[in-house]
């Protein structure tokens, strides 16, 4: 239960600061008319995958798609959208929410798994929960240092070579139009509720009935600090173009 949790954390954490520096580099981007036209150049790959991902997910899960927008410049404000319902009614069709809100995140990590075949960038260590008394101080401290040295190592790789910088900046790019947007955060919100229900019960169920409940949680937690660690990191890299989109805004008034 901790792991999930802990992902739960991040995914909003990363989702909160990304929606933050929105409305904070937002108005200077299209207030500039090169930041504007480096921003919708920047989201020409990015935008498509995001929508598509959702396009995907809706599908498996039965939703019903009107409409997809997969990429447009100064209509709405949306660079792109999927028009799509469900029935109501449907617990595996509401359960889907939380699944097609986040998508974008999952379409990130599979470009950059993709990327790892056909360009230079390097893979994160594996975390393994070693500890000798597994309790919340013990495990949340695990977890930190193996963020905090993966970060560093990460950097240290990416300095190492212009290859890994220009397949880190290329990915990071297409990664920063794939952060989920507000509207898909509150979305995920109603299908969280009731993933978490599930997993509550599924751990219960193990528990009393003693089905390698130490062992599936185990694997759980460990999957979930790597899955994090790549969430953070894939994050902590994309919204730096906020900067980067934003530079002439601050150049052009100087």
């Amino acid at each position: 239960m901790i792991g999930l949790w802990v992902l739960l954390a991040v995914i909003s954490a990363v989702i909160g600061v990304h929606h933050l520096f929105t409305r904070l580099f937002v108005s200077k981007i299209f207030g500039n008319p090169l930041s504007k036209s480096l921003f919708y150049l920047s989201a020409v790959i990015g935008t498509p995958i995001h929508e598509a991902s959702h396009a995907i997910m809706a599908l498996i899960f039965g939703h019903k798609i009107h409409k997809i927008c997969w990429f447009q410049v100064g209509k709405d404000g949306r660079l792109g959208y999927v028009e799509h319902n469900w029935n109501r009614r449907s617990f595996y069709q509401s359960l889907g929410g939380i699944f097609i809100a986040l998508a974008p995140l999952g379409s990130a990590f599979a470009v950059i798994v993709a990327l790892y075949h056909y360009m230079a960038i390097p893979r994160l260590p594996q975390f393994v929960l070693d500890v000798d008394v597994a309790n919340v101080y013990t495990v949340s401290r695990a977890a930190l240092s193996y963020f905090w040295e993966t970060c560093q190592w990460f950097l240290q790789q990416v300095l190492s070579s212009q290859r890994y910088i220009l397949s880190v900046l290329f990915a990071s790019l297409i990664c920063f139009h794939c952060i989920p947007s507000r509207t898909d955060f509150q979305n995920a919100l109603k299908g969280a509720v009731m993933v978490s229900v599930l997993i509550s019960l599924l751990w219960a169920v193990s528990l009393y009935c003693n089905l390698f409940h130490q062992q599936w949680m185990l694997a759980a937690f460990n999957w979930s600090v790597n899955v994090s660690s790549f969430i953070l990191i894939t994050a902590l890299l994309s919204m730096g173009w906020w900067f980067v989109l934003a530079l002439p805004s601050v150049l052009w008034r100087a």
